[in-house]
């Protein structure tokens, strides 16, 4: 059995990993998470009360791991936009 800061370790884990990816891994990712937290006590209801909620603990989770998830995306797209301005290049229009 683990102890719990190994347990600990591996949601820090899943959350930095999640950050990287999006769509259907955010909901796999706060799946991973809901079970390790219940394990740990955190959580009252079993995974599998959680299945098919509507507002639950783990939809909570994937909404805050979208929002980690959006942070790197917002940066990595800043940098493209600033050298887009500075090249003084237009963009070109496609013909219909």
């Amino acid at each position: 059995m683990r102890s719990e800061a190994e347990i600990k370790k591996q949601i820090a884990g899943v959350r930095d990993r999640v950050k990287e990816l999006s769509g259907f891994w955010l909901g796999e990712g706060a799946a991973m998470i809901y079970v390790l937290e219940w394990v740990l006590g955190k959580r009252e209801t079993a995974p599998a009360g959680e299945l098919g909620r509507s507002g639950a603990d783990s939809e909570r989770i994937a909404g805050n791991l979208a929002k980690l998830a959006e942070k790197p995306a917002a940066r990595a797209s800043a940098p493209r936009a600033a050298a887009k301005k500075s090249s003084g290049l237009k963009p070109v229009r496609k013909r219909s």
